[in-house]
């Protein structure tokens, strides 16, 4: 689209604003000015850094090992096209296809204790299969299929009102990051984008239309948060 600029290699450090514009200071001390910023720049947010500086997410003690391989290295039976989960003590394995059947996506996740925050690690499969010895041979010839896993630690946040300041937003898992349990972070965030539109659509004052955006956004993103922590 002749509106949008793709910037890549382009980290957003800060903002700055003046009351008419909103300014996006990237790490290498360049500036995009707009009429307003909106920062979905996830868990990690330096939007929400600076605009509500809670410090670090809170870490669940869970962590997600992911695999992708391709169909015909899945185990024939199990070939479903469904995502499908697989539940027992302290753990789970849930699996789906890919790419019009080329791949299945494998996540399994083991409630570990993991103590700080991890992301994108690569680990080997021993490491993987040890939190799912104890659940059934079908499962676990899921595991045994993966390859070159790579492993997270799960963290969110608590819900905060703060997610607004003048011409800046913040909107996706940068104003409230959840955890997976009810496979709704994606979801939350394009809702976001749709309500954020919506009313932008109805009036020129940036301000009051991301205050309003917020109060129409926080208490729904505020229970599916507690509610992704709690199942």
């Amino acid at each position: 689209h002749d509106l949008v600029e793709l910037r890549t290699n382009s980290g957003v450090a800060r903002y700055d604003q003046d009351g008419t514009t909103a300014t996006a200071i990237l790490e290498n001390g360049d500036r995009v000015t707009g009429k307003a910023l909106i920062g979905a720049d996830g868990l990690w947010s330096n939007i929400r850094k600076q605009l509500v500086g809670d410090g670090a997410p809170r870490v669940s003690g869970h962590t997600t090992y992911r695999s992708v391989i391709p169909t015909e290295e899945m185990p024939q039976d199990l070939r479903w096209n469904a995502a499908t989960l697989w539940a027992g003590p302290k753990c789970h394995i849930v699996h789906y296809p890919l790419k019009g059947w080329k791949m299945f996506n494998l996540v399994v996740t083991y409630h570990n204790d993991a103590p700080e925050p991890v992301a994108g690690k690569p680990v080997g499969h021993e490491e993987v299969r040890k939190g799912f010895d104890h659940v059934s041979p079908v499962a676990r010839q899921i595991i045994d299929k993966g390859k070159d896993w790579k492993l997270w630690v799960l963290c969110d946040r608590d819900p905060v009102d703060t997610w607004v300041d003048g011409r800046v937003a913040l909107l996706g898992d940068a104003a409230h990051p959840m955890l997976q349990y009810f496979a709704q972070g994606a979801c939350m965030a394009m809702e976001d984008a749709v309500a954020l539109s919506a009313i932008l659509d109805t009036t020129s004052d940036i301000e009051t239309a991301l205050v309003d955006y917020k109060k129409r956004r926080f208490l729904r993103t505020s229970r599916v948060q507690l509610q992704s922590r709690a199942i």
